[in-house]
């Protein structure tokens, strides 16, 4: 792939990741992944697939509503992997109605697969809530 089109790819998985998360769609936020992917949220390191999607699934029943945005920070194209920083701000009801804001960062590595690009890890941590 030319370096443009890579770019163009991973933010592609980008925003597919962040509609996913405003719609409540696993099946488009899971396509995301690579299957063998480790996802780093918190103090948890959630390997695979399906069990990431599980992880997520779980999260994501405890929340009524969940508005996601993300912003793409530093890029950097090598062969048929890149890594990524993005920043994001999640605005989150809780089930039982509590709202609270939150700013995060993740660190990304991806890798190429076919024309597509995908999560091959995902490393998140708050930066700050309120």
């Amino acid at each position: 792939m030319q370096d443009t089109t890579e770019k163009l790819a991973i933010l592609e998985v980008i925003a597919a990741y962040g509609d996913a998360v405003n719609r409540r769609d696993g099946a488009a936020w899971i396509a995301c992944w690579e299957e063998d992917a480790v996802w780093s949220i918190r103090d948890r390191e959630i390997a695979g697939a399906p069990a990431i999607l599980s992880a997520w699934e779980t999260a994501m029943a405890g929340y009524a509503a969940v508005h996601f945005f993300s912003h793409l920070g530093r890029l950097e194209v090598s062969g048929n992997s890149a890594t990524a920083r993005v920043y994001t701000v999640e605005y989150l009801t809780t089930a039982d109605g509590t709202t609270r804001t939150q700013f995060g960062e993740y660190d990304d590595l991806f890798r190429r697969q076919g024309e597509t690009c995908r999560f091959a890890r995902r490393a998140f941590r708050v930066r700050g809530a309120r």
